[in-house]
């Protein structure tokens, strides 16, 4: 019933996505209380096949009631490539975006965050630093996030990511530093269970660098959360 239809899951195919299109199925008012929407591979569908699905998603995310969608959530896709980053940019009811699979840069997930003025909630894996903004040097990061990027996100509080290495864990510690300067209600980098101690020591070492200092009280707050 598309008046009461509230969770929608997807195999995402050109031949339904057609169909989507020539029905009219999905317009502005056509599904009123929907608020998650999960993505999924189809079954076989190959690493040569990538290119198409993004532009597939893309098409998707293009005809949604962007009204009504609260949560986009795809448990199988493996790349975020600047298009459909864009478009998810302008959803801007978006309260949670779940792409447990992909890796953002912190530019990537900022530009995003910045957007999304209702998002709560990121389930994607451990943010880059790299490739920095143009002019840009590791040691003016600081700097350059205060200057461009305070505040915003008011509403973001959480980034859950299920990364299990120890690289990735120590390359995390700090873009979620920055992010919890940019954004003022984030507190709480969600660590998988066998990590979660390890990387609140990683990030408390950070923290106590000299670098950090005039911003202890707001990045102690990543500390101090408990699931």
């Amino acid at each position: 019933n598309v008046a009461t239809l509230e969770y929608l899951q997807l195999d995402l195919t050109l031949k339904l996505t057609v169909a989507f299109i020539q029905q009219n199925i999905f317009t502005p008012t056509s599904h009123p209380r929907l608020q998650c929407i999960v993505l999924k591979t189809p079954l076989g569908m190959s690493s040569l096949d990538m290119a198409d699905y993004s532009d597939l998603i893309g098409l998707m995310l293009s005809i949604w009631p962007e009204a009504a969608v609260r949560k986009i959530s795809s448990w199988s896709f493996s790349q975020a490539p600047l298009p459909v980053l864009t478009l998810l940019g302008n959803h801007d009811r978006l309260q949670v975006l779940a792409l447990p699979g992909v890796r953002v840069s912190l530019w990537e997930a900022m530009t995003l965050i910045k957007s999304l003025s209702l998002l709560t909630d990121f389930h994607v894996k451990a943010p880059t630093l790299d490739p920095l903004p143009a002019g840009v040097t590791k040691c003016s990061l600081v700097k350059y996030v205060s200057s461009n990027y305070l505040p915003m996100g008011t509403r973001f509080r959480c980034w859950h990511f299920g990364d299990k290495d120890l690289k990735h864990l120590k390359d995390a510690v700090k873009p979620f530093l920055f992010l919890a300067l940019a954004c003022p209600n984030f507190d709480y980098a969600a660590a998988v269970d066998k990590n979660r101690e390890k990387f609140a020591e990683l990030l408390e070492k950070t923290i106590s660098m000299a670098t950090y200092k005039k911003y202890v009280p707001r990045l102690c707050r990543l500390l101090y959360h408990k699931p």
